[in-house]
């Protein structure tokens, strides 16, 4: 069975939803995306195979886990 959802709707690093404003249709957005508020780390986005940058969003749960992962000594 095929997902239902959009498959830019999905994070391209775990496959869940990464709630971007910017892939809402226009009549169901509620304000900007919060990603607009976050930098992305060069090497966070490196992680993801060329034919998948910029045209697929990362999860706010991706992005948090490898800030905390570059905090740790």
């Amino acid at each position: 069975m095929s997902d239902p959802l959009n498959k830019k709707e999905r994070c391209p690093l775990c496959g869940g939803l990464n709630r971007c404003q910017s892939e809402t249709p226009v009549s169901s957005r509620q304000g900007a995306c919060w990603c607009r508020s976050e930098i992305f780390p060069v090497a966070l986005l490196a992680q993801l195979p060329e034919s998948e940058r910029n045209s697929r969003c990362i999860c706010r749960g991706c992005l948090k886990a490898f800030q905390a992962q570059q905090d740790k000594p």
